[in-house]
Formats: C-alpha cells, structure tokens, sequence
C-alpha cells in the first residue's frame, strides 16, 4: 500500500515482539568542523552534507543551520509516520505535503537574555489529496503527532494545521 514493503515492516515488528532488545536501535552522525561555524555531517554510508549559519548568525549562509535541520527531520518524521498509518488502514494517498515551521529566540542562543533556547511554536501544515475522509485524516494525524519519533523526541507541544 502506497509503496511501503509491509512484508519488511511485519517480520521486523515480529521479531521485535520476540526478542525486545531489536526494538531499540542506536543511531548516530559524525560532524566534523570546516570553518567558521561550517560544519560536514556524515550519517552512515550517505553522502556527507554541511550544516552553516545565515551571515547575521557569524555563519557564511553555505548551507541551512542545524535548526532547520530539525524542523526538517521533525516534519519528515511525522509525515513518515502518518504515511505508514494510513497505508496500516488501507488508505489510498495520493499526495502528502507537510510544511513546517517554528521560531527561535537567537537572544537565548547568543547569550543576550535568558530563556528557552529551543524552538518555539512549531506548527505542522499537513495537505494530503486521498479519498479518506477529513475525520480519519485528522485521526490519522493526531496519531502521528504522538508517534513521531522525532516529534516526541522535540519535547514541546506541536501544533497541527490541516488543508
């Protein structure tokens, strides 16, 4: 269903009712420090990909900045997510597009004032084109929302828009 390998994702969930230490998976990246505040990330046998700053940040703006990295990985993991649900209930989808957006008090992060340094209302736009209904969609999402390893790993209330 909308070209995830069931087959794959039932034997691993087996035999990760048989044997609970499979269920937990260690994950790593390797950054290493080309200049300024330019970084390269490396994440297993992927190609390696740079991490900078915008020029109002001491960075050379070469690359996006580890918060948007985040955001990133965020919304890529709860679309992820509610993609495997629905296609879990058979639900066809045609088209899922997940916008994100958050906002970070770089004061914090600059030391000027204190506060929370991580980011600050994030909101998740979820557009999908699929013959389920608008209720199993929001169903659907709201699941995702607290499944989302990555979400659930933010810590901070996420906000959910539906198109």
């Amino acid at each position: 269903m909308n070209n995830i390998d069931f087959n794959v994702l039932t034997q691993t969930m087996s035999a990760m009712k048989v044997d609970r230490n499979l269920a937990i998976k260690k994950w790593a990246a390797k950054i290493h420090w080309v200049d300024g505040v330019r970084n390269q990330v490396g994440i297993r046998e992927f190609t390696p990909f740079e991490m900078d700053q915008p020029k109002p940040m001491g960075g050379m703006n070469k690359a996006p900045n580890p918060v948007e990295y985040l955001i990133a990985a965020g919304g890529g993991c709860f679309a992820i997510t509610f993609q495997v649900l629905a296609s879990q209930q058979g639900i066809k989808l045609e088209n899922v597009d997940v916008t994100i957006e958050a906002d970070l008090n770089a004061a914090v992060f600059l030391g000027i004032e204190e506060g929370d340094g991580g980011i600050i209302n994030p909101v998740i736009t979820l557009t999908v084109e699929t013959s389920a209904s608008k209720i199993q969609v929001m169903e659907i999402a709201n699941i995702a929302l607290q499944k989302s390893p990555v979400l659930a790993s933010l810590k901070t209330k996420v906000n959910l828009l539906i198109k």
